[in-house]
């Protein structure tokens, strides 16, 4: 076991690449939709991102908390891996959101969206308390911060209305081939997403 932990964290970014590539063939293939065309496949990528982001968040929540009882390294080293993780993933899930809303609608930040206005303030929220916890370096303050950002992502994004916004189109399509499609892009980001709290874990274990 100890082998293959040592494995994925030294082969992290390889794997990732690699995955990577996978998502790109996925989206390639993935089928058009009528109304949308080929630009479905930016929601496709969209979705997929914003749902890993938030399953990272709410992974790291129980994580933290027992770091914020236990003031264990090990437990928090884990929380803050899972929490820069899912941070990683909503900033590239930001930037593919106004890639596709300008796709889909004309504009790069759809300011009337509220959950347009939530992700760019989830974003900046996150990267602010991932600084200020980096700075201040303590086991129990850190772990607190996070959890209260965990806890806002969680609580919020799905209480979010929609004007323009369609609500879960993919998973409630008709179509079984863009919904499969769907689905195995979703488990590829998944995948992503887990390597990529190993390879913070290692980082930031080594990086005081």
């Amino acid at each position: 076991m100890t082998v293959v932990w040592n494995g994925l964290r030294r082969w992290a970014w390889p794997l990732l690449a690699g995955l990577a590539a996978i998502l790109a063939v996925l989206l390639w293939l993935s089928p058009a939709e009528q109304t949308l065309g080929q630009t479905v496949k930016l929601v496709y990528l969209h979705g997929a991102l914003v749902r890993t982001a938030l399953v990272l968040f709410a992974i790291s929540l129980p994580v933290n908390l027992v770091a914020l009882v236990s003031g264990r390294g090990g437990w928090s080293a884990w929380g803050k891996a899972f929490t820069w993780a899912a941070v990683t993933t909503w900033l590239l899930h930001t930037l593919v959101s106004m890639i596709t809303t300008y796709a889909t609608w004309g504009v790069f930040v759809a300011w009337f969206e509220p959950r347009t206005r939530f992700t760019f303030a989830l974003a900046v929220v996150g990267i602010l308390i991932l600084v200020v916890s980096y700075l201040v370096d303590n086991i129990r303050f850190s772990a607190l911060a996070y959890l209260v950002l965990a806890g806002l992502a969680l609580a919020l994004a799905p209480r979010l209305v929609a004007i323009q916004h369609p609500l879960d189109a993919i998973s409630s399509s008709p179509s079984v081939a863009i919904r499969t499609f769907y689905t195995a892009i979703l488990a590829v980001s998944l995948a992503m997403g887990g390597l990529l709290t190993i390879w913070f874990h290692y980082r930031l274990a080594h990086s005081r």
